[in-house]
């Protein structure tokens, strides 16, 4: 908080600090030098650094009357941080752990969640270098860490509190069995396991959230699961922001963050971008980033509305390493002369998915299907959000239902009040069909006759519905549901294969060839009025094999629904835009990015198992690209963020026209508004 007790301002250029140090490492905290910390934020252009005050091996890093401070440490290393940091107006919100605590795990392995598999990895197995997770259905320990964070703020007066690792386990542990029990749950269902966990999650939430208050009123509370849950309102209510974790190289990919910043803007909170500074993810020392993808991540980061966070772990030496400072400073220069323009952005998006995890609340298959479908709007360079179903469509000229979102009740009635009043909607595989999938729930004119037989079958497209589509039919490896048009208008045609592949009959390496005449069973895509329908699950299809054509299907029958999109960028499909606006200063913000990621690494970091490492290691400028941007006048000013040189413009047909000379990793175009 600040000196006036005003919640603190959420800051552009943060770093989130890792101190995880065994007790095995001795000299802990011996070389830190307060001028040094604060000078090397400096230096790599840093305004807040979250300290930690307990870590993942259960040790305090301050003389605390609570829990038990590193057994090497001598000093208050905490306490010297936050000074340190508050001389040079760096900001400084601390970290507390919450379900991984190893000195706890050792000292009561009763409150060890006890997973519903006991495969290896479990909490109760401890002979494997791992964290072992805590329940929270342990009130005593619950109470431990309310009596730390009250003592942390006591003593340090914190800018927020960041709470980590507090994730849904399949626990069956002796409190969670008997709480299952009591709520009349299965203990033996994966489902309940999950649902009781959940509730654990939020009951923590809310009692924290409640301590916190009662001593500072307004405290930054953050409570860390490594991924935005959507569709989950009810969670955000005990949050006072969301800090979205997604390292790139980590685990997440670079697909990840654009998904769920294109939903956190949905939720009118503020929000952070997290990365990290390592090659791989947490816990890397020695692994160094190239800063050319720092300054990719950061500048998408600002440009989809968020604050910036970069994860380092300083040596327990206390030393902070200035080559990672260094790798720090470009990225977090181009923020900076990039916070006027991005402060108070908002989106301007006319495409909306709704979110099949959100609806499904789950993850899982529901969240790749999200990812397939917004891969194609990113590569299209497309703006759209990602929405839950208490959204209002009605902000939207496009609405897309991916691969499974039946409909019934509620959502059936806002989806179908969403097309009476001129809205479109883009459907796939099972959604819009009532949940028994024996016929639509929105008006198309279709008959539904079950699932298709065939797999792979064959897709023959209308031509002219794209101009990137092949004249022929080409393999859909999901298998389709049987829609027939019965006066809606066909798009593409299906075409059956000889047979389906088996030891019986099979063709060739993978499957058999198409026949030549088209199928009269069922067909591929179909419009009526405002309505599209792809019976195939396009978008896990696209999720699962990156087949350019599936995204040309899509991109064809958008054009269709929406002639004129709000922004007209020529790039390559690794590029990104981003379309925002400052309506108090009144100006359009037009955002251009361009890299491209490349798989390095057979066995990189991956949390369940190692997987094949993406990375940005250069980045090569384009020259002469085209933008068009829709503005209802004509603008008084076009220019370059950056450099403030004018643009040369034209405004014709709605739209401001301009060509940007040059684009290395991100260009800002703003646009001043008559």
């Amino acid at each position: 908080m600040d000196s006036a007790g005003m919640q603190s301002e959420l800051r552009y250029r943060q770093i989130h600090l890792d101190f995880h140090t065994s007790e095995h490492i001795t000299d802990v905290g011996a070389r830190f030098d307060a001028e040094q910390f604060a000078a090397t934020l400096k230096r790599g252009n840093v305004n807040s650094v979250t300290v930690f005050a307990r870590c993942h091996h259960g040790w305090a890093y301050y003389p605390s009357r609570v829990c038990k401070p590193h057994p090497h440490l001598k000093r208050n290393l905490t306490g010297e941080m936050v000074a340190a940091c508050r001389k040079h107006d760096i900001n400084v919100p601390v970290y507390i752990t919450v379900q991984w605590d190893e000195r706890m795990a050792r000292e009561n392995p009763g409150w060890r969640v006890m997973h519903a598999e006991q495969e290896a990895g479990s909490s109760l197995y401890q002979l494997k270098a791992q964290w072992h997770t805590l329940c929270l259905s342990n009130q005593p320990y619950i109470e431990y860490l309310k009596a730390q964070t009250k003592e942390v703020i006591e003593l340090f007066a914190p800018d927020g509190l960041f709470f980590d690792i507090l994730l849904l386990w399949r626990c069956v542990c002796p409190n969670c069995v008997a709480r299952m029990q009591a709520a009349g749950r299965n203990p033996d269902s994966e489902k309940d396991q999950l649902a009781n966990h959940r509730e654990l999650v939020l009951k923590f939430y809310e009692e924290m959230g409640e301590c916190v208050k009662s001593v500072a009123p307004e405290m930054r509370i953050f409570f860390n699961s490594g991924h935005v849950y959507k569709g989950e309102r009810e969670r955000w209510k005990y949050f006072s922001h969301l800090e979205l974790e997604s390292l790139p190289t980590g685990g997440w990919g670079y697909d990840h963050f654009p998904v769920s910043a294109r939903y956190a803007n949905t939720l009118g909170m503020e929000y952070v971008g997290m990365t990290g500074k390592f090659h791989t993810s947490w816990g890397e020392f020695g692994g160094y980033k190239r800063p050319v993808a720092l300054e990719y991540e950061c500048a998408l980061m600002v440009a989809l509305g968020a604050r910036c966070s970069i994860g380092d772990q300083m040596h327990p030496c206390g030393e902070l390493e200035e080559a990672t400072y260094e790798t720090i400073a470009p990225a977090y220069a181009r923020v900076a002369a990039l916070e006027p323009y991005v402060k108070g952005a908002r989106p301007v998006s006319e495409v909306a998915i709704l979110s099949s995890e959100a609806v499904h609340r789950g993850r899982g298959a529901h969240e790749e299907q999200d990812c397939g479908a917004a891969r194609m709007l990113l590569e299209m360079q497309v703006m759209f959000d990602v929405i839950d179903a208490e959204e209002e469509f009605g902000k939207y000229k496009v609405v897309i239902l991916p691969d499974d979102i039946t409909l019934e009740g509620a959502l059936a009635e806002k989806v179908n009040a969403y097309v009476s009043g001129g809205g479109k909607l883009v459907m796939s595989g099972a959604s819009g069909m009532r949940p028994d999938m024996g016929g639509f729930a929105v008006p198309l004119r279709a008959e539904v006759k079950g699932m298709s037989e065939w797999q792979p079958d064959y897709v023959e497209a209308a031509v002219g519905l794209d101009e990137d589509l092949v004249e022929a039919p080409f393999v859909m490896n999901h298998r389709a549901h049987k829609v027939k048009a019965r006066g809606a208008e066909v798009l593409a045609w299906v075409h059956a294969p000889y047979f389906n592949r088996s030891w019986e009959h099979f063709c060739s390496h993978q499957h058999a060839p198409y026949r030549r005449e088209r199928c009269s069973e069922y067909d591929a895509l179909i419009q009526d009025g405002g309505i599209v329908y792809f019976s195939h699950p396009i978008f896990m299809a696209y999720y699962d094999k990156g087949q350019p054509l599936y995204k040309y299907l899509v991109r064809g029958v958008l054009r269709r629904l929406l002639p004129q999109w709000n922004v007209e960028v020529n790039l390559p499909s690794s590029g990104r835009i981003s379309l925002m606006r400052q309506a108090a200063e009144r100006r359009t913000l037009l955002h251009v990015l361009y890299a491209q990621p490349q798989l390095r690494g057979e066995r990189g970091f991956g949390w369940m198992a190692p997987q094949k490492m993406e990375i940005i290691e250069d980045t090569v400028p384009l020259y002469g690209v085209p933008c068009a941007v829709k503005m209802e006048e004509k603008p008084k000013r076009v220019y370059a963020a950056a450099s403030g040189k004018e643009r040369a413009w034209v405004y014709t047909d709605g739209y401001v026209r301009f060509e940007l000379e040059r684009v290395k990793i991100h260009e800002l175009t703003v646009i001043e508004e008559a």
